[in-house]
């Protein structure tokens, strides 16, 4: 092959490797990137309210027994009888439980034997026609031993335990077990409690946590039917009973004889009255890190927002400072 042949052979070669390289990285260069579209966020959004606000709470009431008393071992010792079967009823100042007084009456005896030989002393003196002042020593011997003799036998009674009022008894447990003769006791301990029934008292009875600004003086409206009346707060009997704990409102109505003393009646307590507050749901409060705010929509973008909380009123709440009205709030 002659060089003129070769030289146009490898012309078209390097022609074609340049056109063909040149393809591929224009392959490379074009490969297309998706583009995402983002959605609109919808919010679901409350104006606040300017109007009035109350804060209530409505409890069914019934007429029971609030009060009842701890009963008390007067002193140290050993049951030697319990005379009720608790749960009972019983009466004030019935019997209900004595403990041994063998020691205290051993005491006595020889405080009588003490006594007497403090009299006769005072019998002879008479008899020998003894000085003035030794028969008014005696005399004064005398006094102080009747003294303390007496003392001892009235203490007699501090072994004995009584209903302190009529209604209800039931005996304190001691872990798993009740009192039983026998059963070593210290003073001041708790042998049962005893439920006044001596009269009845329109009672609101809540668990665990009190109601708040619910206090001694506050109104409440009276709902039975169609009897409505008024009344008062006059007591809160707080219990705690290690698995729970109770406050019992105790109501005094103002006019007792338009109400029943049986079935439910509606107690409203009226707390507090606002008049043209700023008004919220309480479900777009929201709260975080101690702050206390809100999310509110302006011009289509979100902020947050502080707010001071007032009163509530079922599911609303009043806005003390953060806000002024009208204010687009967002819910979700």
């Amino acid at each position: 092959m002659d060089n003129s042949k070769r030289f146009l052979i490898l012309t078209i070669c390097a022609l074609t490797a340049l056109f063909s390289g040149c393809g591929k990285k224009k392959q490379q260069d074009e490969i297309s990137v998706p583009i995402l579209e983002t959605k609109s966020v919808t919010y679901k959004t409350v104006n606040a309210e300017i109007r009035d606000i109350s804060q209530k709470y409505e409890q069914p009431g019934v007429y029971g027994y609030p009060y009842s008393q701890k009963v008390r071992f007067p002193v140290s010792g050993q049951i030697k009888s319990i005379d009720v079967e608790a749960p009972c009823e019983v009466k004030n100042g019935q019997l209900l439980c004595t403990l041994y007084t063998d020691d205290l009456e051993e005491e006595i005896e020889k405080e009588k034997i003490r006594l007497d030989q403090v009299k006769s002393t005072v019998d002879t003196l008479y008899e020998n026609n003894a000085d003035a002042d030794q028969i008014t020593m005696a005399q004064y011997d005398v006094q102080i031993e009747q003294m303390r003799y007496d003392k001892m036998v009235a203490s007699l009674d501090d072994y004995n335990v009584y209903a302190p009022c009529d209604g209800d008894f039931s005996i304190e447990q001691q872990g798993w077990n009740s009192y039983n003769v026998n059963s070593v006791v210290n003073e001041g301990a708790v042998f049962g409690y005893a439920t006044d029934k001596n009269e009845k008292y329109l009672c609101v009875e809540v668990f665990d946590s009190k109601l708040s600004n619910v206090n001694f003086g506050t109104t409440v409206k009276l709902e039975q039917g169609a009897t409505t009346s008024t009344g008062t707060v006059t007591d809160i009997v707080f219990k705690d009973s290690g698995d729970y704990s109770k406050y019992t409102y105790v109501i005094s109505p103002d006019n007792a004889d338009e109400l029943l003393d049986f079935g439910d009646i509606n107690v409203v307590f009226d707390i507090y009255s606002r008049l043209d507050s700023v008004v919220i749901p309480k479900k777009a409060v929201k709260e975080l890190s101690g702050r206390t705010y809100v999310n509110l929509l302006i011009d289509g973008v979100k902020v947050e927002q502080d707010v001071e909380l007032g009163i509530e009123d079922n599911g609303d709440v009043e806005i003390v400072s953060g806000l002024s009205g009208d204010e687009q709030i967002i819910m979700n």
